[in-house]
């Protein structure tokens, strides 16, 4: 079997070539003709039915109903599906998972499905794309029927696997399964788990380790991979109450397979220590999403933690086991925000979801008749002063509009209460429907809705229209899951506004047996979208996933790099004030820019290299001059000679990038070619003797 360590990126390439044409690669397999649109039935119902199709500036150039394993044409056709529910989708370069939320006695045993999407990542032109296949490589197992796998994370290079499981199943009457011994032979049994599955081989993926807190009622809803300081790290989020609430921080060790609990943090405790005595009111709003990425500005490691009713909040997580807040911007139902993966025109900004579980509940706080759920652009430069030292105590960021119309109560202002309301707002927003007032003749998307004269919109229940899981682009590009408004594309604007620019309202006619009928029976269900070289795969909840083209967002520009880069030093054990060269070995398909990282204290004394600082003062950066294809890049480092004491450090990773890289940090929802690569395993720990021992 190859392994992490053996499996280099065109080695892998190779690979998956090779598994995709014993699997069957052919002609596109379209999706079937037949149409019911989806205004069918009682109040509350009218996004229920089995299909809708509509687009605009759009085209589904891929689908794949996750029937079995093989090409699109082989054993993706609708009519041959997977049975349940299936959630959330994640790419890198040429691989993709997506998490099976359920899986019934005609599909069993599935917690994820690893994909091949190389011929959409790959190509070079919009073109190329009428030929290309979604592959399904292999299924993950899942031992526990009473587990949702709700979310799946992938490491920086792809080999790695990292699923949120909650048991959710019984509340979607999901759990009658009859799972044979070979139905599940991988997984671990664990309902409310954090797993980690080792993917570096896609066509065999392997359990690699589970963990489960004792405080863990449900388990974690969504987890986030980010690498910090040359250490790899799973960031999970929990809702409970209480001390459960909020987020743990995992440190992941490849080389020993295991997880290790290193923080706990909710915004009212602000830091405790697991088992610690705090205030308990941290879990009362819902740590329900969070996602890190090297600030694009100061290249310090920034999470914005979607907290529900305590709003989007920004944490300095430099050091994991030492958070600090940064700021926050005042929201109800803060579900999924997301930082822009570079800075927009010169500014640092995020989108923040806003998720509503219905529109017919009326909590008396929130406007909620028939809104659909907004997706505010908010800026985020004022963190500034925090991150660079010139303030110590976290920022306001405004509060959302929503929350300042008239009439209109936040939940609460237990978790703002340190705050100076600075009357700001967000830059703009975006929302599909306002309310029941709105008709479907306004609304995009909706033509065959409008068309029926026996129905008007009257909201929605059981999450139907609700908005959802959203991804951004280095170029503004904003895609979104939107349930069954299907998958909608957004623009940031020059002058920061949040342009609608098309959508993809277009379902699969799966059996309706097959779909998660205790929640929604209709195709669209899109419960993600994640673009990649100018394609957007959106996860599908019943119908599986699929790849979607714009008319106007460029294919070609975005295409994997393969490049193998490995770092070689003079010595893994030296003393203080000792000089070590060390040598970065490329190999790479095209020209890159490389760099590494090293301690923060540790002085480059030689080499064409550029050194700059971490805000923070832990890492630095080396970067060299020139671009390199296959080639050595040398430099030289000191360790500083005054060091008393013995200690290890660590170096790396290494990244490459493109010469037109997208700003010198920054990162996303997953990596992109625009922005700077980490190389997962390049890290090296360095042994220095101090002077006095």
């Amino acid at each position: 079997m190859f392994t992490s360590d053996s499996l280099t990126q065109s080695t892998r390439r190779a690979v998956l070539k090779a598994a995709a044409g014993a699997l069957g690669v052919g002609a596109l397999g379209g999706v079937a003709s037949a149409h019911k649109y989806t205004t069918d039935g009682p109040h509350g119902d009218q996004f229920d039915g089995n299909r809708a199709d509509a687009g605009a500036n759009t085209d589904v150039v891929g689908y794949h109903s996750l029937g079995g394993i093989g090409s699109a044409s082989f054993a993706g056709s609708p009519d041959e599906p997977h049975y349940g529910g299936l959630s959330e989708f994640r790419v890198h370069d040429d691989i993709a998972v997506i998490s099976a939320f359920s899986s019934r006695d005609e599909t069993p045993g599935r917690g994820m499905a690893v994909l091949d999407i190389g011929q959409f990542t790959r190509a070079e032109s919009r073109e190329a794309l009428e030929s290309a296949e979604l592959t399904v490589l292999s299924f993950y197992g899942n031992e526990n029927d009473g587990a949702a796998c709700m979310d799946v994370k992938l490491s920086d290079d792809g080999q790695y696997a990292f699923i949120s499981k909650q048991p959710f199943t019984a509340l979607f009457d999901e759990t009658e399964l009859d799972l044979d011994d070979d139905d599940a032979d991988s997984g671990g049994a664990d309902a409310a788990a954090l797993e980690v599955v080792d993917i570096s081989d896609p066509g065999n993926p392997e359990f690699v380790t589970q963990t489960s807190l004792s405080v863990w009622t449900l388990g974690p809803h969504n987890a986030w991979y980010h690498q910090i300081g040359g250490a790899e790290y799973v960031f999970t989020t929990h809702g409970e109450d209480g001390v459960t609430g909020g987020i743990n921080i995992f440190e992941f060790d490849r080389e020993s397979g295991t997880l290790e609990l290193v923080n706990w943090w909710n915004y009212s405790a602000e830091l405790a220590q697991p088992g610690t005595e705090t205030d308990t009111d941290g879990g009362e709003a819902y740590a329900h999403d969070i996602v890190v990425q090297d600030d694009p500005r100061f290249g310090t490691p920034v999470a914005y933690l979607a907290n529900w009713n305590a709003g989007t909040r920004l944490l300095d997580v430099s050091d994991p086991e030492d958070i600090e807040e940064l700021g926050v911007f005042e929201q109800d139902r803060a579900h999924h925000s997301v930082p822009a993966p570079t800075l927009q025109n010169g500014k640092r900004v995020f989108v923040a979801g806003h998720e509503n579980p219905s529109s017919h509940e009326d909590e008396g706080h929130v406007r909620n008749d028939g809104e659909s759920g907004h997706y505010y652009l908010v800026d985020a430069d004022p963190i500034d002063d925090v991150l660079s030292g010139e303030r110590d105590e976290p920022v306001y960021l405004g509060a959302s509009s929503t929350l300042r119309d008239d009439d209109v109560e936040p939940a609460t202002r237990t978790a703002f209460e340190m705050y100076e309301d600075n009357g700001q707002t967000e830059l703009d927003y975006w929302i599909l429907f306002e309310s029941t007032e709105q008709t479907f003749d306004e609304t995009p998307g909706f033509e065959a809705e409008a068309a029926d004269d026996d129905h008007e919109y009257e909201g929605f229940d059981d999450f139907n229209l609700s908005a959802h899981n959203l991804d951004i682009d280095a170029d503004g590009t904003v895609v979104a899951g939107h349930y069954h408004a299907g998958t909608r594309f957004l623009e940031i604007t020059d002058d920061f506004a949040l342009e609608p620019t098309g959508y993809s309202r277009v379902g699969a006619d799966i059996p309706e047996d097959a779909s998660l009928e205790a929640l929604s029976t209709g195709t669209p269900f899109h419960w993600s979208a994640v673009v990649r070289n100018g394609v957007t795969f959106s996860s599908g909840i019943n119908e599986g996933p699929q790849a979607i083209a714009h008319d106007d967002v460029p294919v070609g520009e975005d295409t994997p790099i393969d490049a193998d880069v490995e770092r070689e030093a003079d010595a893994s054990l030296f003393t203080a004030g000792q000089t070590s060269q060390v040598r970065i070995h490329v190999d790479s398909d095209e020209p890159v820019q490389v760099r590494d990282r090293i301690p923060g204290d540790w002085a480059v004394v030689g080499g064409d290299v550029t050194v700059d600082e971490i805000s923070g003062g832990d890492r630095t950066v080396v970067t060299a001059d020139e671009t390199v294809e296959s080639d050595t890049v040398r430099y030289f480092v000191e360790v500083p000679s005054e060091l008393a004491d013995t200690g290890s450090y660590t170096v790396g990773p290494v990244e490459y990038a493109r010469p037109d890289a997208a700003g010198e940090y920054g990162g996303g929802v997953s990596a992109n070619n625009f922005l700077w690569r980490k190389e997962n395993g390049e890290t090296v720990t360095k042994t220095v003797v101090g002077l006095e021992t």
